[in-house]
């Protein structure tokens, strides 16, 4: 078996299977316990079981909360938790299997609902073991006294409420002779012997719902190296269901998933679990996850963040958030995201440039639940709200520039999940405006836009005034990404968030691993650092809703600066945190930033034009008063003259004109020269 050594390969014959004196030998005769009718007597449960130190019990199903209650009342026991299914004898040896295992994981699982008794198991005042050899069903109670009475009760009545106060027709039978007491103990002793205990690492473990390390019988054999022994049942027997709070056939069919392509070694009925299976199961369980998380996403609804401004809490889908993560939480999401920026030192392009792009399209995003907030405060006092948008549209001419990445990390980072990328097949107008109306401050990513869309949309973006009109202070910011739309319109670009990513991988990246690289780190990624800038930044949002609301002094030039707060407080927390901001986490603003006349966006076109100049003289016609720059007829060109149109300063006075034989720009030399920072040659001899 891949290796390691099977008890079932060749002859070897060198190991015994204690089987707790059950034999299938139509032959064996019955072990009995002949006993005479002394009584019939009335007793309570608590006549039953007080006045005794010690118990040791057998039950085929159990309510954990009759065993929590019943431990009052000693200070130790050992209890062999049995399992209430039915087992078919068939040649389905993975079923058999599916319910061994289900019952060890659903044992784990009640002991760790009930704090008192973990408590016990901690302390060791409780032992809980589940069988192996399945299936026993008796129901046995051993009672002793630290002055040596004992007890021995043997009923129909299994370890539940029900089954101890008339609820169901019973018999209870009890002997107080020691000699009972010590026979009955001896087969305790055996069934002990044929089973797994349940420790408190499996019940503690904040893995304790993984199927495989919440399952004490699967968790040994990882952990120990050990191999097990397992014999399935010969007859077949059945019995009444008692309902569970686990749903028992839920958690079967997780283990059958489990198990799935399984190749156990048997004979008669007999089979190992070794080592060397538990990676498998551990595979198949990794498999069966993504599976239903998959389902998940398609029935659960999209994660709602909801702010209490009062007491200054966040809670996400109705749940309060820890506004005071630890250190530890907050310095590995830095490593996790500073790692993710140094990708990007490796595209081509002006990696630098891009890095800071990547960093102001996260200071937005994280900053975006409160724009719908200040909003509708603002719109109340006459303010102005254009600094507030609700949409953002990250740009590239090509593919791979890192968009999406970035923003699924964000998202990550603001609610634990990696939410799932819808696109332009898959999400109509309508869905947009439901997002608008429905979702509460989490953005909403839409992959893949492109003019036609965009077209269909365009209404949503140019009257965003619907928010504070109907007070949708929740309202969420819808973020796009495209290749495709790279110049919006200047009535666009106006009401929202537009930015250019130049840059992306190298021809010869290994595609496959770089994503992977990608997905690792969205897995790694986790919420402790945007709940400290949360903290901080409800603190800030709640000093300016106070001076929107009950200022009566508002100079007319203000507007509310949120891109500035959310920049001072990320580089902040870096510094708090030990460590050095890079040069690309800035200290921004929305007009220097992110207005669609901001600086740096000219500058960029500027910056554009100056490295044509130096590579591409010829290109450049220089009169006196007018520079003419000539480009090709493609659709590079053509985007390229009408960026620099759209983003160059009015003062350039750009012309912008598309022939048979060029595109064209026509600026005014004084301002280029002025912003290019030298003079520009006289007319150009190298041109053709």
């Amino acid at each position: 078996m891949d290796g390691q050594l099977s008890l079932f390969d060749g002859d070897n014959n060198s190991f015994k299977v204690i089987d707790g004196a059950i034999d299938s030998s139509p032959n064996e005769k019955l072990k009995c316990f002949k006993s005479e009718l002394q009584s019939v007597e009335f007793h309570s449960l608590e006549d039953l079981f007080i006045g005794f130190n010690s118990m040791k019990a057998i039950t085929f199903s159990y309510d954990i909360g009759f065993i929590d209650s019943i431990m009052e009342n000693f200070d130790y026991a050992e209890i062999l938790l049995g399992a209430d299914f039915l087992v078919q004898k068939d040649n389905k040896l993975n079923n058999f299997l599916a319910e061994v295992f289900t019952n060890a994981y659903e044992a784990g699982q009640v002991i760790k609902s009930h704090k008192r008794l973990a408590a016990m198991l901690e302390a060791g005042d409780i032992e809980f073991h589940t069988p192996t050899f399945v299936l026993d069903h008796r129901k046995i109670y051993l009672l002793k006294a630290d002055d040596g009475r004992t007890r021995v009760i043997t009923a129909s009545a299994n370890m539940t409420n029900r089954a101890w106060n008339n609820d169901h027709m019973e018999f209870y039978t009890f002997d107080d002779s020691l000699y009972c007491y010590e026979e009955f103990e001896k087969d305790f002793e055996t069934a002990w012997i044929n089973s797994q205990e349940i420790p408190y690492s499996v019940v503690s473990s904040k893995k304790a719902d993984d199927l495989v390390e919440g399952n004490v019988i699967l968790k040994g054999v990882k952990e120990t190296g050990q191999t097990i022994v397992l014999q399935q049942p010969e007859d077949v027997v059945s019995y009444d269901n008692i309902k569970y709070a686990i749903d028992h056939e839920r958690i079967k069919e997780d283990y059958k998933a489990l198990i799935d392509g399984l190749n156990t070694k048997g004979k008669n009925g007999i089979f190992e679990l070794i080592p060397k299976a538990i990676e498998k199961i551990e595979h198949n369980n990794k498999k069966h996850l993504q599976k239903k998380v998959k389902v998940n996403n398609i029935t659960e609804p999209y994660p709602t963040l909801e702010f209490d401004y009062g007491d200054r809490t966040a809670a996400i889908n109705g749940k309060q958030l820890d506004l005071k993560p630890s250190k530890q939480e907050i310095t590995e999401d830095i490593e996790e995201l500073l790692g993710m920026f140094s990708n990007f030192d490796d595209f081509v392009g002006d990696s630098e440039r891009l890095k800071e792009t990547h960093f102001k399209m996260l200071n937005a995003i994280f900053c975006s639940p409160f724009n719908a907030k200040l909003r509708c405060a603002a719109k109340i006092r006459g303010i102005g709200t254009s600094s507030l948008p609700l949409f953002l549209l990250a740009a590239s001419s090509e593919a791979d520039s890192g968009k999406t990445l970035s923003v699924r990390a964000a998202l990550k980072m603001m609610t634990g999940r990696d939410l799932p990328v819808t696109n332009k097949a898959n999400t109509k107008k309508d869905d947009i405006r439901d997002v608008q109306i429905g979702c509460k401050c989490v953005p909403f990513f839409v992959d893949e836009l492109d003019n036609s869309f965009l077209s269909r949309i365009k209404d949503l973006i140019k009257f965003p005034e619907r928010c504070e009109e109907h007070q949708l202070e929740e309202q969420p910011m819808i973020l796009f990404a495209s290749n495709d739309v790279t110049e919006p319109d200047e009535i666009l670009r106006k009401r929202m968030v537009f930015l250019r990513f130049e840059g992306g991988l190298p021809s010869d990246t290994d595609l496959s691993a770089a994503k992977g690289k990608g997905e690792a780190i969205i897995r790694r990624l986790g919420t402790g650092f945007y709940r400290e800038y949360l903290r901080r930044m409800l603190d800030d949002v709640c000093n300016e809703l106070n001076y929107i609301i009950c200022s009566d002094d508002i100079p007319d030039t203000y507007y509310p600066d949120l891109m500035k707060l959310s920049s001072d407080n990320l580089v902040q927390i870096l510094e708090d945190y030990g460590f050095t901001p890079p040069s690309y986490f800035k200290h921004l603003t929305w007009n220097d930033d992110y207005s669609v006349n901001a600086n740096f966006i000219s500058d960029n076109s500027i910056d554009e034009i100056d490295k044509l100049y130096k590579r591409e003289r010829r290109v450049f016609t220089i009169d006196k008063e007018i520079v003419t720059i000539e480009l090709g007829t493609d659709k590079n060109s053509q985007k390229k003259c009408e960026n620099w149109k759209n983003t160059l300063p009015p003062e350039m006075r750009a012309q912008y004109q598309f022939t048979r034989d060029c595109s064209k720009i026509m600026l005014d030399r004084k301002e280029l020269e002025k912003r290019l920072g030298y003079k520009l040659g006289g007319f150009n001899i190298f041109r053709r």
